[in-house]
């Protein structure tokens, strides 16, 4: 693999922003995979593998937090100055949605879930319900937790095939922003 040209100068994010980037990336894979594969695993299983989903989703929404405050704390790392002034503004535009997607999924999922009268059963503590099932208030979740899933995948499909757009063919070093520093 090549690396960046050496006449560009990556500020790299710190090591804990880019363990909570990729676990979060992992993390939202499962979920999304798992929500993909409820329809087809056996019927005796099912309430387990849906737990298993409302879990990771749950780990997702609290890591999310984490993250926006360690964002505010450690800062981001300056976009190269040889960037167009819009794509700037459009990976400023990208990264804000891709945060507000990374909430709003899990936060309807439990919606979803408690609007249907189910708990999250994490093994050491089963948190139930706050509120009285309403299977009409739950179906709304679930629409808006669908397509925010899919508008998410789709989202970070995209900012994937950009970073990977920069890395191989422009050659300036954004994706290396993402990756541990290699020591020397």
């Amino acid at each position: 693999m090549s690396s960046a040209p050496s006449q560009f100068h990556v500020l790299h994010y710190n090591i804990s922003s880019i363990l909570l980037h990729w676990l979060m990336f992992f993390l939202i894979m499962i979920a999304f995979t798992l929500a993909l594969l409820l329809d087809v695993v056996p019927k005796e299983v099912k309430p387990f593998w849906v737990n298993v989903h409302f879990v990771t989703g749950t780990l997702v929404f609290a890591l999310l937090w984490l993250r926006l405050i360690w964002r505010i704390v450690a800062g981001v790392p300056d976009l190269p100055e040889t960037l167009h002034p819009h794509t700037r503004k459009a990976s400023h535009l990208m990264h804000g949605l891709l945060y507000v997607l990374m909430g709003l999924v899990p936060l309807m999922g439990l919606l979803t879930a408690f609007y249907r009268g189910r708990g999250i059963d994490f093994g050491f503590y089963v948190f139930q319900s706050p509120f009285e099932a309403d299977r009409a208030t739950g179906r709304f979740f679930k629409e808006i937790h669908e397509f925010a899933s899919w508008s998410l995948f789709l989202l970070a499909g995209g900012h994937a095939a950009l970073a990977l757009f920069h890395h191989y063919a422009l050659k300036d070093g954004i994706l290396l922003r993402m990756m541990p520093i290699k020591r020397r």
